[in-house]
């Protein structure tokens, strides 16, 4: 049985949106991309059985990676 993932976009807000449905984890990165590379938005790839975000659009920063740009702002 094959877990299906839901693609959502994040608005400004804060807020997310559902666009789609995707079979696999391929699938729904290659949606991902197409759609990250055609919009600003950031989108996320959501597995409901167990309340995960398993993949995103943007890059996940460090806590080392966050104190620095903090330490140069």
């Amino acid at each position: 049985m094959s877990t299906l993932l839901d693609i959502l976009r994040k608005d400004s807000k804060g807020s997310f949106h559902w666009l789609e449905t995707a079979n696999d984890i391929d699938a729904a990165i290659t949606r991902v991309l197409q759609l990250s590379s055609e919009f600003p938005d950031e989108f996320v790839v959501f597995r409901g059985t167990d309340l995960t975000v398993v993949a995103t659009s943007r890059p996940i920063q460090t806590n080392s990676e966050l104190r620095g740009e903090l330490i140069e702002a």
